[in-house]
This record gives C-alpha cells, sequence and structure tokens, in this order.
C-alpha cells in the first residue's frame, strides 16, 4: 500500500490552487481506480480511502495483485517498485472545475503572486501515479516495504526470540532462501 499527498492548497505548475475542502468525491469513490499517469488504459491501485486536511488530501492506495495465470511483466509490481526505490514519488488530480475565481488580494497573500486561479469547488474524477505531478508537492508519504509487526513476526517464525516489544513495533525480517526450482 501507499499513503500519498495526492493535492495541497499550494499553487500548481500552472498557477492554480485546488482548495481541499472544495473536493467533492463520492462519484469517485463509486469506481475508486488509480491510474498511472492519467491513462486510463493503465489501471495499477485502488484507492481504500481518502481524508481531507485544511491544507492537503491524502489517499491510501492498494497495488492491483498479479493474477496466478498472469504472464509478462505486470505494471502494477513495476510502478510499487520505483515508488518504494523513490524514483516516482508524485501523484496528480484529475477533476472538473465546479467553483473557481480569479485570485483576490486576500488569495494573493495565502497563495503568493504567481496564483492565477482559485479552485473553490471540483469534482475528483481520479487520481493517477505522475512522475511529473503539476503539483510538486502531491507527494509519496509512505510505501510498505514488507515491515510486519513484532506479534506477525512470531506467527511466522515461532522460533524467533525477539526481544520484549510493545505490540505497535515493526521488524524487518530478512530471511536467505535458494532460489525456486522451475
Amino acid at each position: 500500500t501507499v499513503l500519498a499527498r495526492i493535492s495541497t492548497a499550494g499553487v500548481d505548475r500552472d498557477g492554480e490552487v485546488l482548495v481541499p475542502q472544495g473536493c467533492d468525491a463520492p462519484d469517485f469513490n463509486k469506481s475508486p481506480t488509480v491510474f498511472y499517469n492519467h491513462d486510463y488504459t493503465l489501471p495499477v491501485e485502488r484507492c481504500e480511502g481518502i481524508r481531507r486536511y485544511e491544507d492537503t488530501i491524502e489517499a491510501k492506495t492498494r497495488f492491483a495483485q498479479r493474477p496466478e495465470n498472469h504472464q509478462g511483466p505486470w505494471l502494477p509490481d513495476s510502478v510499487f517498485a520505483l515508488l518504494q526505490q523513490g524514483v516516482i514519488n508524485g501523484f496528480s488530480v484529475g477533476f472538473v472545475p465546479v467553483e473557481g475565481r480569479h485570485p483576490s488580494k486576500k488569495d494573493q497573500q495565502q497563495f503568493g503572486s504567481k496564483v492565477r486561479y482559485v479552485y473553490s469547488k471540483w469534482k475528483l474524477l481520479e487520481y493517477s501515479i505522475a512522475p511529473l505531478p503539476a503539483n510538486q508537492d502531491a507527494l509519496v508519504l509512505a510505501a510498505s516495504k514488507g515491515i510486519v509487526t513484532a506479534n506477525a513476526a512470531r506467527q511466522l517464525f515461532p522460533d524467533l526470540t525477539l526481544a520484549p516489544v510493545r505490540a505497535k513495533r515493526r521488524v524487518l525480517i530478512v530471511v536467505d532462501a535458494p532460489p525456486q526450482q522451475v
């Protein structure tokens, strides 16, 4: 899974601001597919939840699992690996404007002189993993890396000796294994 900031109240590369509290997401939530670079033929994730804060919108997404009978490359695996390695860390929203305005003096004080337009209400259509997002602050916050809780480690490896730990502490387990025979 990936936790990402998918939009912020910052001025994007186009001089626009999407006010996070103005995001309308019920239609998106009916079909919460996440794409690669806004290409609707390249779905890679499913949104598991969106949270709006005053200055940002965060989303938790889960990558599509490779089907057992799938042959060849699996795009979600490749994109996830690039996110884990920090090669790609941007997100971008696709939206339909509902209400907007040219910036007032108050907007310019709040957002800076580079703001050209403020969208106070907008409908979220989709969001995507984007190598070059319009909003430079729409970034990955955390990507899972195979880290498990200590209790889960004990269940997987009953003979594992761990120092006493609190339930929320996480443990990284590295297992040397011989290559699988095909």
